[in-house]
């Protein structure tokens, strides 16, 4: 199934020359975010607009509560915090889906034609009214790091396991056991790196886990180091870039916060001390980020909210530089980048 075990070809750029030593130096001796967790895309629908509905359109086709999903899309999702838009997904990955679901099965018939196009169909024998990949609920009734698929910024939010999410989201959670860590990095050195050393990833990743442990507290751990400016300056030397056509260019630089760019990116493993720290630190944004979701755009008070949140994640990046080691002239180089790019 897409996104569970699949190891995507990597070809990121190389790393600047004015920035390749301190480039080498975050990595150097860290471990990779794909030793930790698992990272994959979304649902894919084949036609959005079709399968995501509102509580408008399940009230006139009396859609059954049971056949959605309520889900998160990229547009959502910020760093540190979401907000649900009020949007379901039809997951038709169920048993017996068309019998149970009559109404919903009415509801889509008036898109037959448009789903019967869609290449999953005729190519890879889906029935007209299925998601075209929906992967399985384990995957997302799980706890959770979510990130917008594109995005100027690192944006990274945890979340409980309430939500499905979209494609245009990527969702980062532990390795379910060791076998589905063999399958993914099996196919990653047969796809990127011919030389890797399969045993040795997994006795050094069980190593990682084993001290870490698959716990709530150890995805804000991750969550504070993926939204540093560290990590944002990092990512950003080797990412890819959106680029668009025509003369209307999108503000900003934006980038694709996709597998397996995402997979390497080098986390530094705390100690616990540490890592209680910076798991507090989290939670302190967390907890003010939120209140952004229940304050009107624009207010004066959205304006001190973001004050606060800023302050308090100015706090964790000078925590995350001392993590990796930086001296003051390499904070510079780091936060003088990351405003460039963004």
């Amino acid at each position: 199934m897409r996104g569970e075990i699949m190891a995507m070809l990597f070809r990121p750029k190389s790393f600047p020359r004015r920035y390749k030593n301190l480039a080498e130096k975050i990595k150097q001796d860290k471990a990779r975010l794909d030793m930790i967790c698992n990272v994959y895309r979304g649902i894919w629908t084949g036609v959005l607009h079709v399968f995501v509905v509102d509580e408008s359109i399940i009230n006139e086709w009396h859609l059954e509560k049971e056949a959605l999903r309520p889900i998160l899309r990229g547009k959502d999702i910020g760093p540190f915090r979401y907000k649900w838009a009020g949007k379901w997904v039809i997951y038709t990955q169920q048993k017996d889906f068309e019998k149970r679901f009559p109404n919903v099965i009415k509801y889509l018939e008036q898109f037959r034609v448009i789903l019967e196009r869609r290449s999953a169909v005729w190519i890879y024998g889906k029935k007209w009214w299925e998601l075209e990949d929906p992967l399985s609920p384990q995957m997302f009734e799980i706890e959770k790091i979510m990130s917008p698929y594109i995005s100027r910024f690192n944006a990274f939010t945890y979340e409980e396991g309430k939500f499905y999410a979209m494609d245009s989201t990527v969702i980062i959670r532990f390795w379910y056991d060791l076998e589905e860590l063999r399958d993914y990095i099996t196919k990653w050195r047969d796809t990127n790196e011919p030389s890797l050393d399969v045993e040795k990833f997994l006795q050094e990743s069980e190593e990682i886990l084993r001290d870490l442990g698959k716990s709530r507290e150890t995805l804000l751990y991750l969550l504070g180091i993926l939204n540093s400016d560290l990590i944002e300056f990092y990512y950003k030397l080797y990412a890819q870039r959106v680029t668009k056509r025509g003369s209307r260019q999108p503000k900003g630089k934006y980038f694709l916060y996709v597998p397996p760019y995402l997979n390497v990116l080098p986390i530094s493993i705390a100690d616990r001390s540490e890592r209680r720290d910076i798991v507090r630190q989290v939670l302190k944004i967390c907890g003010v980020a939120k209140e952004l979701s229940e304050v009107e755009e624009g207010s004066e008070e959205k304006k001190i909210i973001e004050e606060r949140v800023s302050e308090l994640v100015g706090e964790l990046n000078e925590k995350i530089y001392d993590l990796y080691g930086l001296d003051e002239d390499e904070k510079a180089i780091v936060q003088n980048f990351v405003l460039r790019k963004r």
